[in-house]
């Protein structure tokens, strides 16, 4: 099934997405080592399996197909802008306002983009 996931996610991914995946990838696992620090968890958890590199690629790339590069580049910086404000979080209730304005500031909407992605992939971004 993992592997199943992984080779899913990245043959499905077109190159310009897979380019931006290693950024997300780095940005993503920083914000969540450091929510799991904030919660009192070991951050090395935060580290991504095979399945969710595969799921990721899928959802960097239906976020291409639907909403175009430009948007798919700015939710990667977005993400890796928000590295610097998670470590003036303290408490794990505030990482939810932090995805929330990831998301608003990429222009990406609930409803027209995270929902069919993470149908399609099984994880949202």
């Amino acid at each position: 099934m993992k592997t199943a996931a992984l080779l899913f996610g990245l043959f499905t991914t077109s190159a310009s997405a897979q380019d931006l995946l290693p950024r997300y990838e780095a940005a993503q696992v920083a914000l969540d080592g450091r929510m799991l620090s904030v919660m009192g968890s070991d951050p090395a958890k935060a580290r991504w399996s095979p399945e969710r590199r595969g799921k990721s690629a899928c959802a960097l790339a239906e976020l291409e197909r639907l909403r175009g590069r430009p948007v798919t580049e700015a939710y990667v910086r977005e993400v890796e802008y928000a590295i610097g404000e998670a470590h003036r979080l303290t408490r794990a209730a505030d990482f939810g306002g932090s995805a929330a304005r990831i998301h608003r500031n990429a222009g990406i909407r609930f409803q027209r983009d995270l929902v069919p992605i993470t149908r399609k992939c099984g994880i949202g971004l």
